[in-house]
């Protein structure tokens, strides 16, 4: 449904934030030689494993909403690099479970701390009072788009 208004350039200013935002942890990532889907990936491993849910290749598809193509490259990238392990399950060959070794365990909580930095960016900018406003209305949008 679309509105007769005139155009506020959300969409523009959005891109703009994300662009920002992007390039600079960009900058950071690089100088530790992953990408941000990458660490995306590592960071969804982490928590499903300590909540105790196994992670397999769909999983990271549906959680980074890429084709299994990119997914299997960047599985592959992070196994070759030691951050993770893949391992079959007994019985399905088919199916491989994705784990973090000692190495994917240690900069995802040493990423932690970059990603807290991103978030005080964006918390020095609001009130606490337009911090939870926002992230309402991020939310509402994500899942109006998404539908």
């Amino acid at each position: 449904m679309r509105r007769s208004m005139e155009n506020k350039r959300l969409f523009g200013l959005m891109c703009y934030v994300n662009r920002e935002l992007a390039r600079r942890n960009s900058e950071n990532l690089a100088a530790l030689g992953i990408s941000g889907a990458q660490l995306q990936t590592l960071i969804f491993v982490h928590k499903n494993s300590e909540a105790g849910t196994p992670v397999c290749q769909r999983d990271v598809e549906r959680e980074l909403n890429l084709r299994a193509s990119s997914v299997s490259a960047l599985l592959s990238d992070l196994t070759a690099s030691g951050y993770i392990t893949r391992t079959h399950i007994d019985g399905d060959a088919r199916t491989k479970f994705i784990g973090l070794t000692a190495k994917g365990e240690q900069l995802c909580l040493k990423n932690r701390a970059l990603i807290d930095e991103c978030d005080g960016m964006i918390q020095d900018a609001l009130t606490e009072d337009e911090q939870k406003a926002f992230k309402s209305l991020l939310i509402k949008i994500f899942n109006h788009v998404k539908d």
